[in-house]
C-alpha cells in the first residue's frame, strides 16, 4: 500500500495542490496532527494565542488518526487544500501530504513534534529497530522532508534530533511545547485537579498514584503479569491508583480498584501526588510539576534493544529505576525522592524562556517564518 501511495500520490497531490493554489491565500496557520481525532492541547494553545494577538491570525486544526489509509484519503485532500491556502503549516508528527509534496509547498512548514525532551531514537535514527519504521518505507514516503524549521525543548540535544529528522542542526530552534505553560501554572493545576476530583469523586480523601507507561508498538510479553504485580504491591486503603493510557495504546487495565482517565477533557497528571512511568516523556512533565516519579522498568532488557534510546534511563535519570514494584511503593511511603536533583535534570532538557511564555515563543517563531519568507 505504501508503494502505491508513494507512486501515484505525488502526481495526484501535486495536481490538487496546483488547483487549490489558484484560490486566495488567507492569513491563516493550518495545524495538522495524526496523534488523535481531537485537537491536541498544544494546537489549542497556539490557536488561542494567534487569534488574540495583534494583528490576529486565523488557525485551523486538522486532527485525525491514521487507522486505515483508504479511509484517510479524504483527509489528505482536505489537508492539501488548507496547505495551499494558508500562510504557514504546523505539524506535531509526520504528515503524508507534506512528505509527498515536500519540494512543492511554497509556504513555511514548521514541525513542533509532540513530546518534550529527548530520550528515544525515532525517525531516521530508529531504522533497524523493532519500534521504528523501515528505511525503505521512510525514503519511499519522504518521511520528515520539507521542514523549514523544527522546534525542540532544548538545544542541548540538537545533534540527536537533527539526526532523527535527517536535517542540518541549523533548522532547529529552541522552543518548548505550549502545554508547558499549563504545567507551570499553579492556577491551572489547581483548577484541573479540582475538575478531575469533581468528575471522579472517589479519588477524594487519599493520595493518588498515576501510572502512565509509554506506548509500545509490540506489547512486552510480561506486560499483563507486570501490571498485576504492580497492583498487588499497592495499598489501596491508603492510595488511589489512576491509569493514564498513552493516546495510541491499546493496553487496558481491567481492575475495579483502578481508575482509568484517558486523555481528552482531563490530564491525569494534575491529580497526581506520585507518578509511576517507565520510558516516557512524562519524566519531564513530572519534573515541571515537581512530582516524585518512579520508573517501573519491567521489560528494560528487551525494550532498550527494540526501541533504541538516546539516554540511559538506568543511570541518567535521577529517579528510582527498578523492576520491583514493592521497591517503588517502599520509596513512595518513605518519601525518598530528590526534588532538587530532578529539577536540574528537567531544566537541562526543557529550556523555559527567561521572559514570556512558551506559547508566545513558539507562536512568534512560527509567524516569523512567514514574514521572513516574504521579505
Amino acid at each position: 500500500m505504501n508503494g502505491i501511495v508513494a507512486t501515484i500520490g505525488p502526481p495526484i497531490l501535486s495536481l490538487l495542490y496546483g488547483l487549490f493554489s489558484l484560490l486566495p491565500v488567507r492569513q491563516r496557520i493550518v495545524c495538522i496532527s495524526r496523534q488523535s481525532d481531537s485537537t491536541p492541547v498544544d494546537f489549542q494553545l497556539i490557536r488561542g494565542y494567534c487569534e488574540q494577538r495583534t494583528p490576529p491570525w486565523e488557525v485551523v486544526v486538522l486532527a485525525k488518526q491514521l487507522r486505515n489509509l483508504l479511509a484517510y484519503l479524504p483527509e489528505m485532500v482536505r489537508q492539501t487544500y488548507y496547505i495551499a491556502t494558508s500562510q504557514v503549516v504546523v505539524l506535531d508528527s509526520y504528515c503524508i501530504v507534506v512528505g509527498l509534496l515536500h519540494d512543492r509547498i511554497r509556504v513555511p512548514v514548521v514541525q513542533i513534534w509532540h513530546s518534550l525532551g529527548n530520550m528515544k531514537r525515532f525517525g531516521y535514527t530508529a531504522f533497524g529497530t523493532d519500534e521504528g519504521h523501515s528505511e525503505a518505507t521512510a525514503l519511499l514516503m519522504h518521511m520528515h522532508e520539507g521542514y523549514d524549521a523544527i522546534a525542540i525543548s532544548s538545544l542541548g540535544f540538537a545533534e540527536p534530533f537533527a539526526a532523527a529528522f535527517n536535517v542540518d542542526p541549523s533548522v532547529l530552534f529552541e522552543a518548548p511545547l505550549p502545554h508547558v505553560d499549563l504545567l507551570l501554572s499553579a492556577n491551572h493545576r489547581a483548577q484541573q485537579r479540582e475538575a478531575i476530583l469533581a468528575a471522579y469523586p472517589q479519588l477524594r480523601g487519599r493520595e493518588t498514584i498515576v501510572y502512565c507507561p509509554t506506548f509500545r508498538k509490540q506489547p512486552a510479553a510480561n506486560e499483563d503479569a507486570a501490571t498485576r504485580t504492580l497492583l498487588d504491591a499497592v495499598d489501596f486503603s491508603r492510595y488511589n491508583f489512576v491509569y493514564k493510557p498513552h493516546p495510541v495504546s491499546r493496553q487496558i487495565i481491567d481492575d475495579p480498584r483502578v481508575v482509568t482517565i484517558p486523555g481528552g477533557a482531563f490530564d491525569a497528571l494534575f491529580v497526581a501526588d506520585y507518578i509511576i512511568s517507565d520510558y516516557s516523556t512524562v519524566i519531564y512533565e513530572a519534573g515541571l510539576l515537581d512530582l516524585p516519579i518512579y520508573l517501573y522498568a519491567y521489560d528494560w532488557d528487551s525494550y532498550r534493544e527494540k526501541r533504541g534510546l538516546t539516554i540511559d534511563f538506568e543511570h541518567d535519570v535521577p529517579a528510582l529505576f527498578t523492576d520491583d514494584p514493592h521497591a517503588i511503593m517502599d520509596a513512595i511511603e518513605a518519601g525518598s525522592f530528590d526534588h532538587a536533583t530532578y529539577a536540574a535534570f528537567t531544566a537541562a532538557n526543557v529550556a523555559i524562556p527567561v521572559e514570556g511564555l512558551c506559547t508566545e515563543r513558539i507562536c512568534e517563531a512560527i509567524i516569523g517564518m512567514e514574514k521572513r519568507r516574504n521579505n
